[in-house]
């Protein structure tokens, strides 16, 4: 990932200098890009080189990491630790952590048009990112999210993981789909809906069974009494659902239209964290 972590940093070479700038790159840094992953694992699945993919993948780490600052906010969770240090209004105070989230966001879109790819590629990821970090995805999966009661049912626990979580990852398989001129919309969706769900359904582990320093931030739904996929499971029935996901996760692959091999030792590695 160097090449991708460098890309990455210079792409904020064009902004001028200001505490904004400031904040995005701390905020940006420390991230795994497990996002960016999938989709480059996807493209060399197809034959072609992940640097290909790079622009695309900007706009998602940009706007991952506007999500989680906001997410961070004391309006929201509240947290203080995100990627393993302060997080972003911790660090600068809420006003400037709010204004960094908005620029992330916005200048997401600009990776994407300032990039070389055609006119209609353009269009087409810029189509698939406003729907997943949107209303049609994750801001509704966050809207349910913090106005979830405790009478929720698995049914509506699932409706909330596959959109706030499972829509970026539908965003990185579709973009791979593009970029790669294939045309499979609804197995490449449905391929990101699978991975959202698995690796959302850890993470509701990983708060209980690992400490802020293992994950590397604040374990905050039990604080928050938030609902999560241990409302409804014990920690032992949680691990044998998520081993069942990631079973199904590689039996779905079985019938990937790229070599699916890549993706699988992303899969593998993810199974591992």
């Amino acid at each position: 990932m160097n090449n991708f972590d460098e890309y990455l940093l210079k792409s904020f070479d064009k902004f001028k200098d200001s505490i904004i700038k400031d904040a995005m790159i701390y905020s940006i840094k420390g991230g795994k890009h497990f996002r960016p992953n999938i989709l480059f694992a996807i493209i060399k699945g197809f034959g072609l080189k992940e640097e290909i993919a790079y622009d695309a993948a900007l706009a998602i780490e940009y706007v991952h990491t506007y999500s989680l600052i906001h997410d961070d906010l004391p309006g929201m969770d509240n947290d203080e630790y995100r990627r393993g240090k302060l997080s972003c209004h911790a660090k600068f105070g809420e006003d400037i952590a709010i204004l960094t989230g908005d620029s992330l966001l916005t200048h997401a879109f600009s990776c994407i048009t300032n990039s070389n790819y055609n006119n209609d590629l353009k269009v087409n990821l810029i189509n698939i990112l406003s729907k997943y970090a949107g209303l049609d995805g994750m801001i509704y999966g966050q809207l349910l999210d913090v106005t979830s009661n405790h009478n929720v049912n698995s049914d509506e626990l699932f409706l909330i993981q596959d959109n706030k979580t499972g829509a970026l990852f539908k965003y990185v398989c579709l973009a791979a789909m593009y970029l790669s001129n294939s045309n499979n919309y609804d197995y490449f969706e449905k391929l990101g809906s699978k991975i959202g769900i698995v690796f959302q359904n850890q993470d509701d582990l990983f708060d209980v069974i690992k400490t802020e320093e293992q994950t590397g931030k604040s374990n905050s739904d039990l604080r928050n009494d938030k609902i999560t996929a241990l409302s409804f499971k014990s920690v032992d029935e949680l691990k044998k659902h998520i081993s069942s996901l990631f079973d199904d996760l590689r039996t779905y692959l079985n019938d990937a239209p790229f070599n699916n091999k890549y993706l699988l030792d992303i899969i593998n590695i993810m199974e591992k964290r």
